[in-house]
C-alpha cells in the first residue's frame, strides 16, 4: 500500500479539471494572483529554470476543516471563480493566516489581477503605448528623481515605449537672470519640437503621459512646448503615500473630489495694459507678496481654491475643471484689456496644474505671458516669457 503522503498542493489541485487550470494560467497569465506579488510562475528566479511552480488555492477551502472552509466547499471545489493561481509562498501565506485573507479580499484581488491582464491584452499594441515625458529640474537645492516603477503604475493601462523624453538638468540656477532662464526655455522647446518632428525610433508621437518637478515657470514652457495638438495625460506626484510605487498615481476616483475654483478680480486698472493673474491653490499669495512687482498701474485677478494646500488635487477631473477656468479667464482679460495686454503668472500650483497652464495657450490669439519666480523675502519676479 502507498502511504505516502499527499502535498497541500496536491490536495487543494485533486479534481481540479486540466481545462479549468489552463483557463486559470491563461486568465493570470502565469502569474502570481497574491496582490502585490505578480511573480511568474513558470520559472524559478534563481535558477532560471522553467517548472511549473503555481499552486491552485482555493477561495473557499476544498474541505469544510480547510483554510476557509465552509458548508459550500463541496460545491465550490472545482469552480473556476474559487480559484487562484498563486506561488508556493503566496498559498502558504494565505491559508496559514486565514484571519487576515478572508475570501472576499482574495476575490476581490483575484478579480483585479484577471481585469488588468484582460485590458492589457484586449487591445492591439499601438492603442495603449504613450511616450513618457521625464521633466527634473533642481528646485532651490533638491532634485526629485521620478521613479520608474512609480510612473509605469500611474500609466496603467497605457504602457510607455522603449524610448522617451527625458529632459534633466541637476544645475539649474534659479537665482539666475532672465537671460539663464530663457537659455533653458529654448533647450526644453528643442528637446520637444525635435522628438515630435522626428518621433521616437522613428515612429511618430501619438500620445504623451507627462511627469515634471522643477520651477513652475519652466514647467509652464514645457507645456506650451507640448501643446494641445497630440493627446496627452499629465500626472500629478503626491505625499504621504506609504506606498513609493504609487506616488504618482492619481488618489481618487473622478466622481469623489469636487473642488469649485474661485476667479476673482481684485483690481481692475483703468486703461491698463500689465495685468496679473495669481494662482492660489497651493498656497494662499497675499498682496504684500507681490507688492514689489505689481503696483499701480496693474490689474489684479486671482484663481483661487477656499482652502489652498498642496495636496488637494487628487484626479484628473479637478485638473480638466482649473484648465476650463483658467482659459476663461485668459479670454476674459484679454476682452477686458486688449491683445496688446502683457499677463503675468503668479504661481503657487501643483505641478501638473502648472504645465496644464502652458498646453491651455493658443499661439495665434493670446497676448505676451510672463510667468514669475517667487523669492521668499525679495517677493515675486518675471523671468521666463512664456509664448
Amino acid at each position: 500500500m502507498n502511504t505516502k503522503k499527499k502535498s497541500k498542493s496536491e490536495i487543494n489541485d485533486r479534481n481540479v479539471p486540466q481545462h479549468t487550470r489552463l483557463k486559470l494560467w491563461v486568465k493570470a497569465a502565469g502569474r502570481c494572483e497574491f496582490r502585490g506579488c505578480n511573480e511568474p510562475v513558470w520559472q524559478n528566479k534563481l535558477t532560471l529554470r522553467d517548472r511549473n511552480f503555481g499552486e491552485v488555492a482555493h477561495i473557499i477551502g476544498s474541505s469544510k476543516d480547510g483554510p476557509r472552509g465552509s458548508e459550500e466547499s463541496a460545491d465550490l471545489r472545482i469552480a473556476y471563480s474559487n480559484l487562484m493561481l498563486l506561488c508556493q509562498r503566496c498559498h502558504k501565506e494565505i491559508d496559514d493566516d486565514t484571519d487576515k485573507y478572508p475570501p472576499e479580499l482574495l476575490r476581490q484581488w483575484k478579480q483585479e489581477h484577471e481585469k488588468r491582464i484582460e485590458i492589457q491584452t484586449s487591445h492591439s499594441e499601438d492603442i495603449h503605448k504613450s511616450t513618457v515625458v521625464l521633466f527634473t529640474v533642481k528646485i532651490k537645492d533638491r532634485v526629485t528623481p521620478i521613479n520608474r516603477a512609480a510612473y509605469r503604475n500611474a500609466m496603467f493601462p497605457m504602457y510607455p515605449v522603449d524610448e522617451g523624453i527625458k529632459i534633466d538638468n541637476q544645475d539649474f540656477n534659479r537665482h539666475g537672470d532672465e537671460s539663464e532662464w530663457e537659455a533653458y526655455a529654448r533647450v526644453i522647446e528643442r528637446k520637444i519640437k525635435s522628438s515630435i518632428e522626428e518621433g521616437i525610433d522613428e515612429k511618430k508621437i501619438k500620445h504623451f503621459s507627462v511627469f515634471a518637478i522643477g520651477p513652475m515657470p519652466l514647467l509652464m514652457f514645457l507645456g506650451k512646448c507640448i501643446g494641445d495638438t497630440i493627446s496627452t495625460d499629465l500626472y500629478q506626484s503626491h505625499r504621504n503615500i506609504k506606498d513609493t510605487s504609487k506616488t504618482w498615481s492619481w488618489q481618487a476616483e473622478e466622481g469623489e473630489v469636487h473642488t469649485s475654483y474661485i476667479v476673482n478680480p481684485i483690481k481692475i486698472a483703468e486703461k491698463s495694459e500689465n495685468v496679473a493673474i495669481v494662482l492660489a491653490l497651493s498656497d494662499t499669495i497675499e498682496k504684500d507678496k507681490y507688492a514689489n512687482f505689481v503696483d499701480d498701474n496693474f490689474s489684479i485677478y486671482e484663481i483661487t481654491i477656499k482652502e489652498p494646500d498642496p495636496r488637494f488635487l487628487k484626479n484628473p477631473k479637478q485638473l480638466e475643471h482649473f484648465s476650463y477656468e483658467y482659459r476663461k479667464l485668459l479670454n476674459q482679460v484679454q476682452a477686458t484689456h486688449g491683445h496688446r495686454c502683457r499677463i503675468y503668472i503668479l504661481p503657487a500650483v501643483p505641478v501638473s496644474i502648472a504645465v496644464e497652464c502652458g498646453r491651455v495657450l493658443l499661439p495665434t490669439k493670446d497676448p505676451e505671458i510672463f510667468a514669475c519666480e517667487y523669492y521668499g523675502q525679495e517677493g515675486f519676479r518675471k523671468v521666463l516669457k512664456i509664448n
